[in-house]
């Protein structure tokens, strides 16, 4: 396998690949207001809901913490690229989610306790985000609006909670984004809850009158999450599922190119991808990066050659998602660590095929193996050390070496080829 030696500055935007949707300067302009705004807004809250000076010191000081914690937050997970998705590439759209937030922990204290719609908030900025960072911006703001309102800790813990829960389950949609289970529980969940909020508050003592906000609530709050969902979908799930289906094809040009220049350059990314989706699929991984770093793994660093460019242009110019752009710099670079699951099987699966391609060209009339080969290939990449780093687990490999030793068919079709 050939690698590239990796640029001192490439590594020093390890993480940040492909961002470059907002400068630098932008993104500290959003900053900048997100901070301002969402201070600035809890303390003249505070001031106009009556609060004592000491109790206004108090929320800023605590708005100031938490809030800073979310920017640290979205900062330090840009820096190590684990924002979701392109969230990297666009602060706006988490900024726009906060600073509503904001607005809404402002004036929800004006409404019963049983009446807050946060646990959507925390979903969004979850979402726009990533999970740790969405999760401290929400208990920043959950936090000022019990502040704010006098509520209890109960309160605040139901909430976050709740908000916890949303979020979790989210946080990993599924390719082909079915979410009808997921928010059939959130309903259920949510519905329990406050409920029991109100058995709570009311000691038992029930009236109809008392579940009118609670019911306007749950469901105010499930259209929310269809919103936020769908809104997501849209902008980001869609958004890179069409990046995928379009570099993914056969016929994109830069695979049809190397299928007219190099033929051997060509079926070995054609193989590769074939079992590296295959592989990807049965493990859970995400089949859509991995299947393309399948196909670029080696035909990237030609083209990157013919042109005489960076890997990060060249995927620039082809508008590869960032994960597959991560998959490639893991793949290529030797100042990268493989750490994914995704490049780890690229790379097995690789290595595998090029060995089994090679012995066929040499030996076309012989009876190879094709199993045995594959798992002792396995079986000495594991050996080397160079997954040290990765998440791949000791059942990702028996369940790779299951696909291969079980192959048949296809075994068939390279020795045709």
């Amino acid at each position: 396998m050939e690698y590239i030696q990796g640029n001192p500055n490439d590594k020093k935007n390890k993480g940040n690949i492909m961002r470059k949707e907002e400068a630098k300067w932008q993104k500290v302009v959003l900053i900048a207001v997100m901070l301002l705004f969402s201070v600035s807004a809890t303390v003249v809250s505070a001031y106009l809901y009556g609060k004592a000076f000491r109790n206004i010191f108090t929320i800023l000081v605590i708005a100031t913490a938490c809030f800073g914690s979310a920017v640290f937050s979205l900062i330090q997970s840009d820096i190590a690229g684990t924002l979701h998705y392109d969230n990297s590439e666009h602060y706006i759209r988490f900024v726009l989610i906060f600073l509503i937030g904001i607005a809404a922990g402002c004036l929800l204290p004006l409404l019963p306790d049983t009446g807050w719609i946060f646990p959507a908030l925390a979903l969004a900025l979850t979402l726009f985000s990533n999970t740790v960072t969405g999760m401290v911006a929400y208990a920043g703001i959950l936090g000022v609006c019990v502040l704010l309102s006098d509520t209890g800790v109960l309160v605040y813990v139901l909430y976050f909670l709740l908000g916890m829960i949303f979020s979790v389950l989210f946080e990993q949609l599924d390719e082909e984004y079915k979410t009808g289970k997921l928010i059939g529980i959130t309903v259920i969940l949510y519905v329990t809850s406050i409920t029991a909020m109100v058995v709570f508050q009311t000691r038992g003592r029930l009236e109809i009158e008392q579940f009118l906000i609670p019911v306007m609530n749950i469901f105010v709050t499930v259209l929310l999450i269809l919103a936020v969902l769908r809104f997501y979908c849209a902008t980001v799930v869609d958004s890179e599922k069409a990046k995928y289906l379009r570099i993914n094809d056969q016929e994109f040009e830069l695979l049809a190119k190397y299928k007219e220049e190099d033929e051997k350059l060509y079926y070995n990314a054609i193989h590769t991808a074939y079992f590296v989706e295959k592989s990807a699929r049965l493990l859970n991984m995400d089949v859509d990066a991995a299947k393309n770093g399948g196909y670029y793994h080696r035909i990237i660093v030609a083209e990157c050659k013919k042109q005489g460019i960076s890997l990060e242009e060249l995927c620039r110019k082809k508008k590869f998602p960032p994960k597959a752009v991560r998959l490639l710099q893991e793949y290529n670079y030797k100042s990268e660590a493989i750490q994914m699951r995704e490049t780890a099987v690229v790379y097995i699966v690789d290595a595998v095929v090029s060995s089994l391609l090679y012995l066929i060209e040499k030996n076309p009339d012989s009876d190879i193996d094709y199993g045995t080969i594959a798992s002792a290939i396995i079986k000495r990449k594991i050996d080397s050390g160079i997954f040290n780093k990765s998440s791949l687990t000791i059942r990702d490999i028996v369940e790779m070496e299951k696909i291969f030793t079980g192959e048949k068919l296809y075994y068939d079709f390279l020795r045709r080829e």
